[in-house]
């Protein structure tokens, strides 16, 4: 009888060990949080930057936006670790990589790999316009001694595993497509966590948007857009219903969010409310706007 009583004890021990380490689990994976972090824009101009935090605390980079934006995402990273462990840079205009120019030139934060798409000097010098001087200094930083053995040119469907966020590149630089030329070579990156699917489309104009469609439209479908070309001038009305997206993205100040040159709402030529009234017809679930701050959601 001493011999069934002590193995009963034994198992029920063993039972509450079970429990308690059970509950521990869950208690950590509560925890364990992905965050997708909305840049505001600090300065006028428009801008697009992304934080995503993985759940064992990777900081994940998506542009960063002008040098007027530089501090406010250097506190962002201070908040979480310190470091960026990945930079993904979209495409070399100003508004969306000087920040990193910026950190990498004027600050000790530790960057790890750093993905880029880009064209050759010469075909921004002869295809870039008035904007050329953008990408060639943005070429010129990746020769940084401290940065450049960690630049990685990124392939078209490339997988890249950060913790449990899985980066497809469904997207890459088009250097037949002359018009909108660096825009259209935007990096497109989708993003799946265990829960979400996030598409970051850059500054994607008509021509590559309608590239992507035609060579990527089953992998379009997406929970999270970031609206692309800062939701003006961007891809067609057709790319966001294949997309269908729950929430959208717009890194989109307010003067270019109500259309305002300078002379009042509707004064300026942009196309930010005609991609509004396409979004309002997908019944978009949530719209997370530039204007508003900084805006932070769990993933």
């Amino acid at each position: 009888m001493k011999k069934i009583n002590s193995v009963k004890k034994m198992i029920i021990v063993i039972l509450v060990i079970l429990f308690i380490f059970a509950a521990i689990i869950k208690i950590i994976s509560l925890t364990k949080t992905t965050e997708l972090l909305q840049l505001g824009n600090s300065g006028h101009s428009q801008m697009m930057g992304y934080i995503l935090k993985t759940e064992n605390n990777k900081v994940i980079v998506i542009d960063g936006g002008t040098t007027e934006d530089t501090q406010n995402l250097i506190n962002e990273i201070n908040n979480i670790s310190g470091k960026v462990d990945y930079w993904f840079i979209t495409h070399p205009h100003q508004d969306h990589a000087s920040c990193f120019i910026d950190v990498v030139e004027n600050t000790q934060i530790p960057i790890g790999e750093v993905y880029v798409t880009l064209n050759t000097e010469e075909w921004y010098n002869q295809n870039g316009g008035s904007r050329k001087e953008e990408a060639i200094r943005f070429i010129n930083t990746l020769k940084n001694e401290k940065l450049k053995s960690k630049v990685q040119e990124v392939t078209l469907n490339q997988i890249i595993q950060i913790d449990n966020i899985k980066c497809e590149i469904l997207g890459i630089k088009n250097p037949e497509i002359v018009e909108n030329s660096i825009n259209n070579s935007s990096m497109i990156i989708k993003m799946d966590t265990l829960k979400n699917s996030i598409l970051f489309l850059g500054d994607t104009g008509i021509e590559s948007g309608n590239k992507l469609l035609e060579n990527q439209k089953e992998k379009l479908k997406s929970d999270i857009v970031q609206m692309a070309h800062h939701g003006q001038s961007g891809v067609t009305e057709e790319v966001y219903k294949v997309i269908n997206p729950s929430i959208c993205l717009w890194p989109t100040p307010n003067w270019l969010w109500i259309n305002d040159s300078g002379n009042g709402e509707d004064s300026g030529p942009w196309k930010t409310k005609e991609t509004q009234e396409w979004i309002q017809n997908l019944e978009i679930r949530r719209n997370i706007i530039e204007k508003d701050g900084n805006i932070k959601i769990q993933i």
